[in-house]
């Protein structure tokens, strides 16, 4: 199965960076609908988990045949939550929402295909160094909702570097991050990979696109983050016989 972790930035948030290089039109509120439909369409996926998704993206998949849709808006009134899709004729088990304990209002869903657990989240940031680290408690909130499901995917903004707190967390308990280092957007000028699509007691392989993180975004990719895209499987009962 095809897997998707995509951060689609949310219209009320187009203030808060520098998209000069962008076509003016494209960041008017709804502009970006349709450019986010066709792209994430175009993926082939399975799962998708996307994260500032508001209320108007949110409408256009409850009205794609295609998809069953799973949203759960961010608490205090903010615009944007976790959207999760699952292609029509794949069977969900259960769908679970809960808000983080923090009062920040940010929120972890939970679905079941079959035996995998897959968890969608957008992690609150937070300066490395800083000692109450909303995003590591929160990382923990999301480690312990999973506890001790052998077979998990985690699709996240997790607003942390590799090897930094939240990404070494998630390590820690098992998880494999598919896209490793690979950039998925632009901080301050400098490329980082601040999103995760992390698997446990499973295998996967990258679907690497190549799009353009300086130029983003525009009507091929109509975010400021790029999509993980990842081919998850089983891992082969004999393989996991000799790792015992």
């Amino acid at each position: 199965m095809r897997y998707v972790s995509f951060n689609v930035l949310a219209d009320a948030y187009t203030s808060y960076g520098d998209y000069s290089h962008t076509t003016p039109g494209l960041m008017q509120p709804g502009a970006r609908l349709g450019h986010l439909s066709r792209q994430i369409n175009s993926l082939d996926a399975d799962v998708v988990g996307l994260q500032e998704a508001d209320r108007a993206l949110v409408e256009v998949f409850e009205g794609d045949a295609d998809w069953q849709s799973f949203w759960t808006p961010k608490g205090h009134d903010k615009p944007d939550g976790c959207l999760t899709l699952i292609k029509r004729g794949v069977e969900v088990a259960d769908h679970k929402s809960y808000a983080y304990d923090d009062e920040s209002g940010h929120v972890l869903q939970v679905t079941q295909i079959g035996e995998v657990a897959v968890a969608n989240t957008h992690i609150k940031w937070a300066p490395e160094d800083d000692h109450n680290h909303i995003g590591a408690s929160q990382t923990r909130e999301l480690l312990s909702t999973l506890g001790d499901q052998q077979t998990a995917v985690i699709l996240a903004d997790c607003n942390g570097r590799p090897g930094g707190r939240v990404q070494t967390m998630v390590e820690q308990a098992g998880f494999t991050n598919i896209s490793g280092e690979r950039p998925t957007a632009i901080v301050n000028g400098e490329l980082v990979a601040l999103d995760l699509l992390a698997v446990r007691g499973l295998r996967g392989s990258l679907t690497a696109i190549d799009y353009d993180l300086r130029t983003i975004p525009n009507e091929i990719c109509a975010s400021d983050h790029i999509p993980i895209i990842a081919d998850i499987s089983p891992i082969d009962a004999l393989v996991m016989q000799k790792n015992l």
